[in-house]
């Protein structure tokens, strides 16, 4: 398996560069502190790249825009750990400012979310990013193209095929529970149906918070 950055997968996206067939881009969604003792040291040592996905209002804080599920909050990755892996391997992009559905969100919050997020990360590690992971994958039309509108060009979602649009590109869910192969094998089609059942039952998140900000 080969090591991808996202400047390389960008290029594939593009049709500028031919992607390899032993390729793979690894991204991780909401920048939880356990990443920078787990992960990326790990990453580092075998010389792979990743892409991290930062709810940037919550830089160094707990996740409270969740549930806490089990009664315990996590901690998100501050700036300053930002800053020591930016550049080493680790791109860190956009997941919205605050983690909100979009497609549930007037146009004004919409812009909101995509446009303070991307200032946040310009300004604390000086490079502005050029891809989003849509908060619980839910991208719609209007939020991709409010996407390309606050300059992101890449769009992450989950699950099915891709149909070549660089703002709704499928990625492979792994799970705790994913074998050691994830994606591949003669299970791969129950896998990929569990982690299907996982992320509708992510609505229960959206669904929660809106009850009780009211």
């Amino acid at each position: 398996m080969a090591r991808l950055s996202l400047a390389e997968f960008a290029a594939s996206v593009r049709g500028e560069r031919r992607a390899g067939p032993r390729e793979i881009l690894i991204t991780f969604d909401d920048a939880y502190r356990g990443l920078r003792e787990h992960a990326f040291p790990v990453l580092r040592a075998v010389g792979f790249h990743a892409v991290c996905f930062v709810i940037t209002d919550y830089a160094g804080r707990l996740n409270r825009w969740d549930v806490a599920y089990g009664g315990r909050r996590f901690a998100h990755l501050a700036w300053r750990d930002m800053a020591r892996w930016h550049g080493d391997g680790i791109a860190f992009e956009s997941h919205t400012a605050s983690h909100p559905r979009l497609s549930w969100v007037d146009p004004t919050h919409l812009r909101a979310e995509l446009v303070r997020s991307r200032h946040a990360l310009t300004d604390a590690l000086g490079t502005a990013p050029t891809a989003i992971a849509y908060p619980f994958a839910a991208a719609t039309p209007r939020e991709t193209a409010a996407a390309a509108q606050a300059g992101y060009t890449l769009g992450f979602v989950l699950g099915g095929r891709w149909d070549g649009d660089p703002l709704r590109i499928r990625r492979h869910a792994v799970h705790c529970w994913s074998p050691r192969r994830p994606g591949v094998g003669l299970l791969s089609p129950v896998e990929r149906l569990v982690a299907g059942a996982a992320g509708r039952c992510a609505v229960g998140t959206s669904v929660w918070l809106r009850l009780t900000s009211n």
